[in-house]
């Protein structure tokens, strides 16, 4: 008997390491959080990726390309899996798919990720001509990219006038989930956390938030911006960190940085991760349409699972021909709610809590094959898919255990993998793809909803009573001028093409002497459209940021997107493209002159 205790160990566990060594995945999809970025509460500054999170995400793409791309395979799955087909040393487009918010420090952070992914590369001038002949000139010259040979990536940016920008930031430009998040101060949990917490707030706002944010807005409230705050103080200021690491006059006996910490985990969790959470803003009974598991406060997560699986499905439908490799960039809203509706809370309460920096949601699709077998793209009946968590960046081969494997949708721990198909259905049950319903559920006025918003019916109330239901099929005057002035202007148009055709209208072009304006520094080439370079007070802002000041609290609901470029036309105003391309013309086309007809004869009439 003493002797079965191993056989048994071995006859268990040696079909495991089989397995184990015969894992090849096939497609992945990633979402990364941004690495460490300047805090919003400072909202005169512009929020940017920091030199320490650029390297946070480099280190980041450098682990998976250690695990998809350098790795040969290995018994331990967790440390080497390697992609299949994966362009091993440069960028192929069709292959990875690259995506951001449109903020400074998301793109950059994805930049930075793609730099550790496929580092600067360069070909020998004999390989070039056959791997890479777009380096080889006409005189036979090999030339490098700059940087020796660094890479660059095409990375897909969506910002507020984009369709996609939901499937990355699906709670930022949403009035409803605004409003169900600023609901949860008038809770009992918040009320009974806020008084726990008062006197934490004040005792660290003393010392650290005075000139920063007025007195007032010392509290749980505001628990996720002065954390944001504080922690970025913590890593860059030695004063702060100092105060943090002695807890002087701080009536707490845990590090006061962990005490914010769970403050602000608690809050966000309560506003992004609230699967039952009411819609009141746009009066809807129903937390999601169609039975989907989450609510308003959860539709980050449901954006961000729809655009997870549909890369997926690109991958599994082209067989691999195209992005093989996904990467999504954003900030923890999405990831947070993801986390709640796929049931990862349950399997270890970590998750209940803000994913760090750099943090990386993986779904990856696998197979079961050995050297004897096809290699060729396997059917979806013998695909098999792992999620994967890493929280922050950490060492590259997280010897830890920082990189693990957890079971969703309330399967058992040991039930890890889940086939292809049991996968869909079960993101099915979760995803919200349909950017019009978005646009319904959140009340939403991006330029891209006019479509449903003409039959929008929020206002904005917390009484779904309030809603008004008389004018639900009636157009919005924006939308009916539009209409009436493209009916306008076509019956303008068969009326003159009618007086062309029947009573020999024509029209000519009347010469006119040009102006010389020298105003500004375009001089006569100036257009209405153009303006003279001013450097405002104080210098520009660039990018979009958070719009704050001490005097004025801030809004529980993380960092609300409050102003960018798109948004602020009364601020700058932005020539229209079309307008401008078809008012200037190429020098010799000033009068509509055919530079290649034969030259202007001399016209002799009596």
């Amino acid at each position: 008997m003493p002797t079965l205790l191993p056989i048994l160990l071995t006859t268990v566990l040696a079909p495991a390491a089989a397995f184990a060594a015969q894992y090849t995945v096939w497609a992945s999809v990633i979402f990364s959080r941004t690495g460490e970025r300047t805090p919003e509460v400072l909202g005169y500054i512009p929020t940017t990726l920091t030199s320490y999170g650029a390297q946070q995400v480099y280190n980041s793409g450098a682990f998976y390309r250690d695990r998809y791309v350098s790795s040969t395979g290995s018994a331990d799955v967790l440390i080497n899996a390697p992609l299949h087909g994966l362009s091993a040393n440069n960028v192929d487009s069709m292959q990875l798919y690259v995506a951001a918010l449109d903020e400074q420090y998301c793109v950059a952070s994805a930049q930075a990720f793609v730099q550790g992914l496929y580092p600067p590369f360069t070909l020998n001038s004999t390989a070039a001509s056959i791997l890479d002949p777009t380096s080889i000139l006409a005189n036979n010259t090999y030339i490098e990219s700059p940087l020796q040979g660094y890479q660059y990536s095409q990375v897909h940016a969506a910002g507020a006038l984009d369709p996609d920008f939901p499937y990355l930031g699906g709670s930022l430009d949403c009035p409803a989930f605004n409003d169900a998040a600023t609901q949860y101060a008038g809770t009992s949990d918040f009320s009974a956390t806020e008084s726990l917490s008062r006197q934490i707030y004040q005792d660290v706002g003393s010392q650290t938030l005075t000139g920063v944010l007025d007195e007032t807005a010392w509290d749980y409230y505001n628990a996720y911006a002065i954390y944001d705050y504080l922690n970025y103080q913590n890593a860059h200021n030695k004063t702060v960190a100092a105060l943090f690491s002695q807890n002087a006059n701080i009536n707490t006996s845990y590090p006061v940085l962990d005490m914010l910490r769970w403050y602000a985990d608690e809050q966000q969790y309560a506003q992004l991760g609230n699967l039952t959470a009411k819609n009141n803003y746009t009066g809807s009974d129903q937390p999601l349409p169609d039975g989907l598991t989450g609510s308003i406060s959860t539709i980050a997560g449901n954006l961000l699972a729809a655009k997870m699986l549909a890369q997926l499905q690109v991958a599994i439908q082209t067989g691999g021909a195209y992005y093989t490799l996904s990467v999504l960039f954003g900030d923890f809203e999405p990831l947070l709610s993801l986390f709640a509706l796929s049931g990862l809370p349950a399997v270890n309460p970590n998750f209940y809590g803000l994913p760090d920096f750099g943090s990386t949601a993986v779904f990856e699709v696998f197979s079961y094959t050995n050297d004897s077998m096809d290699t060729s793209f396997p059917s979806s009946s013998d695909l098999w898919v792992r999620f994967y968590f890493r929280n922050g960046t950490g060492a590259n081969d997280d010897a830890s255990g920082n990189f693990q494997s957890y079971s969703l949708f309330g399967r058992g721990p040991d039930q890890l993998d889940m086939t292809w198909d049991e996968f869909q259905t079960a993101m099915y049950g979760i995803m919200l793809g349909d950017i019009g319903t978005w646009c319904t559920q959140c009340g939403a006025e991006n330029i891209f909803c006019a479509a449903w918003n003409s039959s929008d019916t929020a206002t904005g109330s917390s009484d779904a009573s309030s809603v008004s239901t008389t004018r639900k099929h009636e157009l919005k005057p924006a939308i009916a001028g539009v209409i009436g002035a493209v009916v306008a202007l076509a019956v303008a148009g068969i009326l003159f093409a009618a007086l062309m055709l029947i009573g020999g209208v024509r029209f000519h072009r009347v010469e006119k002497h040009k102006k010389h304006d020298m105003g500004g520094f375009k001089g006569s080439q100036k257009l209405a459209s153009d303006r003279d370079l001013t450097i405002p007070k104080g210098g520009a802002v660039v990018g979009a940021s958070v719009e704050r000041s001490p005097e004025s609290p801030i809004s529980p609901i993380g960092h609300e997107r409050v102003g960018s470029w798109e948004l602020k036309q009364e601020q700058l105003e932005r020539p229209n493209i079309a307008d401008t391309q078809g008012m200037r013309l190429p020098s010799f086309e000033e009068d509509r002159v055919d530079p290649f007809r034969d030259p202007v004869r001399a016209d002799e009439r009596v």
